[in-house]
């Protein structure tokens, strides 16, 4: 008897719970329409997303009032009302906090920063961190690779650009993480920006050009346009004006093609600094006429777009309330025919669960047992977590320490350096000439910290951060060798194939020593640095046009003895070859899939 009055109050209540769950599905899915890609005008979003949020609070729907605040903070914004807007984005993180929903609070308090990043940079970065914190502290890969490209935003804006390079790395390897292919360009590009403002331009361009083969897969005309303005730009920094005139050109007929206002009058206006700069005054006036026509153009359509939507608009607020009505004429239909089907499936589901009680009751007792076995296995997984997480924490706290203690230390001693051969000046030649090999010491010192930092930072280190690591290092020594050309050539290598930080650095190192000794000894002109990959091993070449040595003879130094040890540690075999003509150091590393797949 109790069973079967249980059932008759359960019917009874199916219609109201069937009501109550499709008010909710309409809810939720006016909170998932995408507001950026709407043609409704900002007045008529705010009406639907208000009256969504009272028809959530109706029914007490936390999830739907909170995605209604964040809905109308993004409305808000859009009407550049932001002290609105930030109250109804804290109104939403204040619920998805009560309702448990921590991604959605990670996710708004990033949205929160980004959005202050013009008003009260120092708020900005305050949200940002804490969005930062928990997406962190609770693996939330999507949120966490969004937040650290914004905060490297956030980093520039305050003219920190080695920070801001430090986060867009961090959002890099996220993405790369997670396999979403889509968010690599943005990461590619964010990198390619900073590189080039720190005149990094081989890194900058490397970083461009990555995100353009990916863009092309993608089919993304919007991004690729705007990739050749930013290489054109790189090449317009470098003064090599006729290839930046090249990159112009292509991005100009892509962005026309997706209507890119903006970016076709900036390239345009690019173009004619190209063309000043090298001189050709008529093809500098013509572009430059062609970006005052277009400006022009650009004013004169959104004046006519503003008139037009104002002739519309009482047309406009009409159609879209009689659209409102429509809808929810249809949604009360579509709730009356599922409340009847639900009526019947409900009946149809009490039969079956009293059949599934009773197999349920017999699976019990085995699913308890499988349930302690898997407790017991958890149990052991967590502790190896819990070690590893320990280690890890010990390895960025030795670096920390390294960087901040012996990184400073070392900074100070180069500046107390400089302080006393100023002192000194020129009364003696020879403590002058001992003072200066201390302070270039005392760098190589601090260069090859920085480079150990890298290394411990992490366990294992992927092709693609070891080439953009060598990249870094031939764009600092171009920088300080004019006489010299070096080239760095890249194949289609496995850039996913992982190194152990030990293997990488040992790599770099060996390079780094080769293209050293070539710098300093050769007498060169150029230097070639080129990665080769074949099915068994990867082979790492350093070329010079140089004067060669006897390589049977014993050096005074010790560098070709370190470079030897360093190859022999990661079990690679280093052949180094000279002659009038040059010489050739190539290092072949066999690879090792059991161990870095």
């Amino acid at each position: 008897m109790k069973q079967l009055l249980a059932i008759i109050v359960f019917s009874c209540c199916i219609p109201q719970l069937v009501a109550q769950k499709a008010e909710k599905l309409k809810i939720d899915s006016l909170n998932a329409q995408l507001i950026q890609n709407s043609n409704l005008s900002t007045d008529a979003l705010l009406s639907i997303y208000e009256q969504n949020l009272k028809d959530a609070e109706s029914i007490k729907y936390l999830k739907g009032i909170a995605d209604s605040y964040a809905q109308l903070s993004l409305v808000y914004t859009y009407k550049a009302n932001y002290d609105r807007s930030t109250k109804y984005l804290l109104d939403a993180i204040n619920v998805y906090e009560d309702i448990g929903d921590l991604k959605k609070v990670a996710n708004a308090y990033g949205e929160l920063g980004y959005g202050m990043k013009r008003r009260d940079l120092e708020k900005a970065q305050f949200y940002m961190q804490k969005g930062l914190k928990l997406a962190k502290e609770k693996n939330f890969d999507t949120v966490l690779s969004r937040i650290y490209n914004n905060y490297g935003v956030i980093k520039e804006f305050k003219s920190q650009l080695d920070s801001a390079k430090f986060f867009y790395k961090k959002g890099l390897h996220v993405v790369q993480h997670i396999n979403y292919t889509q968010g690599l360009p943005y990461s590619y590009s964010n990198l390619g920006g900073v590189y080039g403002q720190l005149k990094l331009y081989d890194s900058a361009r490397y970083f461009f050009e990555r995100a353009i083969a990916i863009r092309k897969d993608l089919r993304d005309t919007k991004g690729i346009a705007e990739n050749y303005t930013q290489i054109g730009e790189v090449y317009l920094a470098e003064k090599k004006y006729p290839v930046a005139i090249t990159n112009f050109k292509k991005a100009l007929p892509l962005a026309k093609e997706e209507n890119y206002r903006f970016l076709v009058q900036y390239t345009y206006k690019q173009l004619s600094d190209a063309f000043k700069f090298q001189q050709k005054t008529d093809s500098a006036l013509h572009y430059l006429e062609l970006h005052n026509t277009y400006q022009d153009s650009i004013n004169n359509l959104e004046i006519q777009e503003k008139i037009a939507a104002l002739n519309v608009e009482f047309e406009t607020e009409k159609k879209e309330n009689e659209i409102l009505r429509q809808q929810t004429e249809i949604i009360s239909k579509e709730l009356e025919v599922k409340n009847k089907n639900f009526i019947i499936i409900g009946i149809l589901g009490l039969s079956a669960l009293i059949l599934l009680a009773a197999a349920f009751a017999i699976s019990r007792h085995k699913t308890e047992k499988r349930q302690l076995q898997k407790e017991k296995e958890l149990e052991v997984a967590l502790a190896r977590i819990e070690t590893q997480n320990k280690l890890e924490e010990q390895r960025i706290r030795i670096s920390r320490d390294l960087h901040d203690n012996i990184g400073s230390q070392l900074s100070f001693i180069i500046s107390s350096l400089d302080n006393l051969k100023f002192r000194i000046k020129a009364e003696n030649p020879f403590i002058i000439k001992k003072i200066e090999d201390i302070a270039v010491f005392t760098s190589r010192t601090i260069a090859e910290l920085r480079d150990t930092i890298w290394a411990m930072n992490k366990e294992k280190i992927v092709m693609e951060e070891l080439q953009s690591r060598i990249l870094e290092y031939v764009s600092h020594a171009r920088n300080l060798n004019d006489a010299i050309e070096y080239q760095f050539e890249l194949n289609k290598n496995n850039i996913e194939y992982q190194f152990s930080a030990l293997e990488a650095v040992h790599i770099f190192r060996i390079i780094q020593e080769a293209v050293n000794n070539a710098t300093k000894y050769s007498n060169a002109t150029q230097i070639l640095i080129e990665i080769i990959e074949n099915k068994e091993a990867f082979l790492f070449h350093v070329h010079d046009n140089g004067i060669g040595f006897d390589t049977t003879m014993k050096s005074s130094g010790n560098g070709l003895g370190n470079m030897k040890n360093r190859a022999l540690a990661i079990g690679s075999v280093l052949k180094i070859s000279s002659s009038e003509k040059g010489t050739v150091v190539i290092l072949n590393f066999k690879k090792s899939y059991d161990k870095h797949i």
